[in-house]
């Protein structure tokens, strides 16, 4: 599903590739786990946004560590 109605600048989608990659990097390496929750929860609103938008990020990468309760 795209929003055709108001389509993103080249620079708003690079701000957002940018965003999910810095995410990424926070959550294979933060160790707080109220922190990694509020992270994976951002990284999830992110993807729908840029699914929304019809652009392509690696959502299915295997993740570097799981978190142990």
């Amino acid at each position: 599903m795209t929003n055709a109605s108001s389509p993103l600048t080249a620079e708003q989608e690079l701000h957002l590739v940018e965003s999910y990659r810095t995410l990424t990097h926070l959550a294979d390496t933060v160790q707080v786990p109220a922190v990694l929750a509020s992270i994976r929860t951002c990284l999830a609103e992110l993807r729908l946004a840029l699914d929304g938008q019809a652009i392509d990020i690696d959502y299915y990468r295997e993740p570097a560590r799981t978190l142990v309760a």
